[in-house]
């Protein structure tokens, strides 16, 4: 029996050599697709703008059309990470519009939850201590952008970590079971499913978010303190010029 002299193909890499053709141009430069992962980060502030305007329209299917926007806007979050990494693309402009472009999005649909009442619903203190949640992730996002800024002045990008990712994931699960509320209350009405299912929904979706309220507080914490180094060091400039 004769044997093959078939090569065996390894399997298709997107930052294999044999790729090149299809993510280089003829002339060098870089083929549009490499930007793909910093493209689906961007989107997550289109999804953004859309899901603040669609929150406040009472047709028929806004509310589903809310809830499948905030779930595809959180799938984002993962993708671009995914795509960025299996083609070989991951870049310092990447991991640091990932993490801004993550809390622009959180503290804008934070902001739309509580200008709706969604958060409480009519309990005013749920409300309230909304409010100081915002205030605080807020505050937090602003130093910890801060320690970055100063990070890179000094040729450190500091990418988000795990603390601060699992932030965000709890943060985005409020974020969609909130609004997830009035979808079985007015798209899934005609099912006939009864009232303390949506109340139900609204429970776990109050809950999750103070749950990332709290990790907001704990990550933050953790940032500051595992980054204090790349705050205190000097830059190069600055030694040189010592």
């Amino acid at each position: 029996m004769e044997k093959s002299n078939r090569v065996k193909t390894p399997p298709f890499s997107f930052s294999h050599p044999s790729a090149k053709r299809f993510w280089i141009s003829p002339v060098g430069k870089l083929h549009p697709m490499k930007q793909l992962p910093n493209i689906i980060t961007l989107s997550r502030l289109v999804f953004l703008v859309a899901i603040a305007i669609l929150a406040y329209e009472s047709w028929a299917g806004a509310a589903s059309l809310v809830f499948f926007l905030c779930l595809a806007a959180s799938i984002s979050d993962w993708l671009d990470g995914f795509v960025a990494r299996r083609c070989g693309y991951i870049t310092n402009f990447g991991k640091l519009m990932d993490a801004i472009t993550d809390k622009v999005f959180v503290i804008g649909l934070f902001a739309v939850l509580l200008l709706r009442g969604m958060l409480g619903r009519g309990v005013e203190w749920l409300d309230q201590v909304g409010w100081i949640v915002l205030f605080i992730t807020i505050l937090r996002d602003l130093v910890i952008t801060g320690i970055r800024m100063l990070a890179a002045r000094r040729g450190v990008v500091l990418a988000a970590d795990k603390m601060g990712k699992r932030k965000t994931i709890w943060q985005s699960t409020a974020i969609c079971v909130l609004f997830a509320v009035p979808m079985f209350e007015k798209d899934f009405a005609f099912l006939g499913l009864p009232q303390v299912i949506a109340e139900f929904v609204w429970v776990n979706g109050v809950l999750y978010f103070f749950l990332g309220g709290i990790l907001t507080v704990l990550s933050g914490a953790m940032y500051f303190v595992s980054y204090l180094p790349h705050l205190r060091a000097k830059a190069p400039e600055e030694g040189r010029a010592a």
